[in-house]
């Protein structure tokens, strides 16, 4: 292992490259360091470095945006924040691990839908197709554009089940929207028909919490998710 000073000092020169290639040094050096946090560091040093990995994150090509997220999410020290930021970038079984750590997390919990918009965004379903529909589903989630395509683009069904269950839509609703969009957008339907028997047991405050994660860095994320999207 590297002497503390070196490890930071090379920290601290490849966080002021630009270079794709010093861009990914730096995540994975970062992911390094958080996994094998060591035991002289105060655990309040954490979030500093938590933050910059966040950033740059951003910043990565899809393929290695995956690695990193593979190997964070099974780690228990990871941050919530930093979960959820690569929920679109890790399979269905890390989700819901991610999903469970926000059932005790901090933060807000994402409003609850109205009625009336449930029974608008139906309609939508029923009549509309593609960015239409994605872009119903954002106004009714209130997240960005890109984040509804990709729940909804989701081919486990997974996303489109935490979303609906964290705006606290009917079950009914969730199962007339799953059933409108599983052939439309190509969706695996044993997956979406599995997520419709499975919809009760997802975690009610978990979901909330990761929407509303989703509607205050939904720009951010959006990057991040089309970044993974593309590579």
């Amino acid at each position: 292992m590297a002497d503390a000073k070196e490890r930071l000092s090379r920290l601290i020169d490849l966080a002021g490259e630009t270079a794709p290639e010093k861009q990914r040094a730096l995540a994975f050096e970062l992911t390094e360091l958080l996994m094998d946090w060591p035991a002289r560091y105060p655990s309040d040093m954490r979030e500093p470095f938590e933050a910059l990995l966040e950033k740059v994150l951003k910043r990565l090509d899809g393929t290695s945006r995956r690695m990193i997220a593979a190997r964070l999410a099974g780690h228990a020290g990871t941050a919530v924040a930093l979960l959820n930021e690569f929920y679109f970038d890790v399979p269905e079984d890390a989700r819901a691990t991610i999903l469970a750590r926000n059932v005790d997390a901090e933060g807000p919990l994402g409003a609850p839908a109205d009625a009336a918009d449930e029974v608008r965004l139906i309609e939508a379903a029923r009549r509309t197709r593609g960015r239409d529909l994605a872009g119903a589903f954002a106004d009714f989630l209130r997240v960005p554009l890109a984040i509804a395509e990709r729940i909804l683009e989701d081919p486990s069904g997974n996303a489109l089940a935490v979303a609906c269950k964290g705006a606290s839509v009917r079950r009914a609703t969730y199962s007339a929207l799953a059933l409108l969009t599983v052939c439309e957008l190509r969706i695996n339907p044993g997956a979406r028909f599995g997520h419709l028997l499975a919809y009760d047991q997802i975690p009610l405050d978990g979901a909330r919490r990761l929407l509303a994660y989703w509607r205050q860095h939904g720009p951010e994320i959006a990057h991040g998710a089309q970044g993974a999207c593309a590579a």
